[in-house]
């Protein structure tokens, strides 16, 4: 069936791409399969990234396109560790090395 699929999307210059959709203001989410040109960011984008694409107000005509490697294990473990880094380069005083006493919402607002 899938094959069939990609010749069919083929003929047309596309390739099917798994696409999810959500509308904020109406309360909806699809995910669906859809053929997608050959030139279009998700055509392009490596099967081991992901790409999201935000129509907005200001990304009304050309949406904002943020793209990077999927969460695959050495991305997932990459991320947690750099996470706990930061975490703690901010609850360890520099000159004492003794842990601080703040709570997560302080740290929500450390840039």
């Amino acid at each position: 069936l899938m094959k069939e699929r990609v010749e069919s999307a083929a003929e047309k210059g596309c390739v099917p791409r798994h696409v999810s959709s959500i509308d904020v203001k109406a309360g909806t989410i699809e995910v669906k399969i859809v053929d997608v040109p050959l030139n279009h960011v998700f055509a392009i984008t490596p099967p081991s990234c992901e790409c999201v694409r935000f129509f907005t107000e200001r990304h009304r005509s050309y949406p904002l396109i943020i793209q990077g490697p999927s969460a695959g294990a050495d991305s997932t473990a990459s991320a947690l560790l750099a996470e706990l880094v930061n975490l703690m380069r901010n609850k360890v005083s520099p000159k004492s090395g003794t842990i601080l006493r703040t709570t997560s919402a302080d740290l929500a607002n450390v840039v």
